[in-house]
C-alpha cells in the first residue's frame, strides 16, 4: 500500500539535507503518505499544479483496494482534489491535504 509512497519519498530525496533524506528512510508508512500529505499542502502553497498532481497520483497508488471500502472513499477524494488542483483552485485543494493529514496522523498516531 505504501510502496508509492515511499518510490516518490525516495525520489524527492535527491539534493535534500542528510537529515531530510535519513527522516523520509527511517519513517514508518504511516509517516510516508502523512509526508505525501505535507508535499501536497506545499504545492498547493506554491501553486504548483505539476507536482501537486504527482502527490495525487502517488496518493492514488498507495491505496490498498483489499479494504474496498475505504480505499473507495480515499479515491473519490483524490479524484475530487485532481480535479481543484486542474481548475487551479489550490486554497481548496491546500485546505483538504491540510484536513487528510490531520485525520491520518490522529488515527495512525502519527507526530
Amino acid at each position: 500500500m505504501y510502496a508509492a509512497a515511499q518510490t516518490y519519498a525516495h525520489k524527492q530525496k535527491a539534493g535534500m539535507n542528510p537529515y531530510l533524506t535519513q527522516k523520509i528512510m527511517t519513517a514508518s508508512p504511516e509517516q510516508l503518505i502523512a509526508y505525501v500529505y505535507d508535499a501536497g499542502i506545499s504545492a498547493c502553497a506554491q501553486q504548483d499544479r505539476n507536482r501537486a498532481l504527482k502527490v495525487i497520483q502517488v496518493l492514488i497508488n498507495s491505496l490498498n483496494f483489499e479494504y474496498r471500502e475505504i480505499s473507495t472513499t480515499f479515491y473519490n477524494i483524490y479524484r475530487y482534489l485532481n480535479n481543484s488542483i486542474s481548475r487551479g483552485n489550490f486554497a481548496e485543494a491546500k485546505t483538504y491535504f491540510e484536513d487528510l493529514k490531520a485525520i491520518w496522523s490522529e488515527n495512525m498516531n502519527v507526530v
